[in-house]
Formats: C-alpha cells, sequence, structure tokens
C-alpha cells in the first residue's frame, strides 16, 4: 500500500504542476495569476440584460497607450476578448462565468481596435479606442 500511496502522490504533484505552468500563451503581455489593477474595466453582459444578445459593455472602452484592461463575465456561458485578426494584439483566453481576465497592458500605436468573442456562434463584437 505504501507503494501505491506514494505513487498517487507523485502523480498529484506532477499534475499540479504541470497544471500551474499551463498559462495564456496568446497573450504573452497577461501577468502570472492576471496581476494588478486595470485602468479600464469592460463587463460582458449576458442576453437578459441586454435584451437578446450578449455584449461588451462598454462596447468601445476607451484606453491610452501603457494602461491596462481587463474583462468581467457577468453571463452564464464562458466568452473571450480576442483582437482582430487574431494574434494581432491580445487575447483573454476563456473566461469563466463569473470570472475576469488576466490584465492585458495595451502596448503599440494609437487608433482603434476590433475584437469578438471566439466561441462558435456568440457574434459580439467590440472596440479599444487607444489614445496617446
Amino acid at each position: 500500500m505504501r507503494k501505491a500511496a506514494r505513487t498517487v502522490l507523485v502523480l498529484t504533484a506532477v499534475l499540479g504542476l504541470a497544471a500551474a505552468g499551463c498559462g495564456d500563451d496568446d497573450n504573452p503581455a497577461a501577468p502570472p495569476g492576471g496581476g494588478g489593477t486595470a485602468d479600464v474595466t469592460v463587463t460582458i453582459v449576458s442576453n437578459a440584460m441586454n435584451m437578446g444578445a450578449n455584449a461588451y459593455s462598454p462596447d468601445t472602452a476607451v484606453i491610452q497607450v501603457g494602461q491596462k484592461i481587463r474583462w468581467v463575465n457577468n453571463d452564464a456561458m464562458v466568452h473571450t476578448a480576442t483582437a482582430d485578426p487574431p494574434g494581432s494584439s491580445f487575447n483573454t483566453g476563456n473566461i469563466g462565468a463569473g470570472a475576469a481576465s488576466n490584465v492585458i497592458t495595451i502596448t503599440g500605436g494609437t487608433g482603434v481596435r476590433a475584437y469578438h468573442c471566439a466561441v462558435g456562434g456568440h457574434n459580439m463584437q467590440g472596440w479599444v479606442s487607444v489614445t496617446p
């Protein structure tokens, strides 16, 4: 029994370390654990709150270069905030129901950046207006 218990303990430790090492590879700007305070928060609202469609609120977030943004999911489903085209700027990865994304620092130039929910069939669109 001791050997079996030790094997289970080692496997549990290995799986725990593997899970802890899984991060959001699509978003290198997001600090581990989502740390930090956001300058701007966008809320994902459910269809019940938006008369028939899930949406980002505000639909256009205004932020300065170098500031931090976070998405909070107030819906019962998983959502994302994925820049258009995907891989071009930011990707929150999956944001579970009632959860928040990692804080993302907006870098690069000014202008309007479109984003969407990458979960199939959600058809949500938002914009980040980046100012100097």
